[in-house]
C-alpha cells in the first residue's frame, strides 16, 4: 500500500467514525424526561425519620480461607440479590477445583 493510499484509507476511517457523532443519541438536558421513581414498597419505611432511629446491628465483615472478604448477610438490601458467590463460575468453586499437576 503506498502512502497515498494508506492516508486516504486512515482519513475514510476516521470520516467514517466521526458519523456515529451525527446521530440523535445525544440530547440536552432541557429534553430530558427522568422516568418517576419506583414507589418504596417496604410498609414501615419512614423518609423522614430521625438518624439512627433504625433498630441496625453492625456486623464486621470477616476473610474467608481462600482470603477473600466476605460480607455479613443482611436480608434488607440482600433479599433479592442474585447469588453470585455460589455460582458456578464463582471464585470459590473455581479454587476448590484447583489441583496440582
Amino acid at each position: 500500500m503506498t502512502g497515498r493510499a494508506f492516508s486516504v484509507a486512515l482519513l475514510g476511517f476516521a470520516l467514517l467514525g466521526l458519523t456515529g457523532c451525527g446521530h440523535g443519541n445525544i440530547r440536552s438536558v432541557a429534553s430530558y424526561n427522568a422516568p418517576p421513581p419506583p414507589k418504596v414498597r417496604h410498609p414501615l419505611f419512614d423518609p423522614y425519620a430521625h438518624y439512627g432511629s433504625a433498630p441496625a446491628v453492625w456486623q464486621p465483615a470477616l476473610a474467608s480461607r481462600q482470603g477473600t472478604i466476605v460480607k455479613p448477610n443482611d436480608p434488607v438490601d440482600q433479599g433479592d440479590r442474585p447469588d453470585y458467590e455460589g455460582a458456578k463460575w464463582g471464585i470459590d468453586h473455581l479454587t476448590a477445583r484447583a489441583g496440582t499437576f
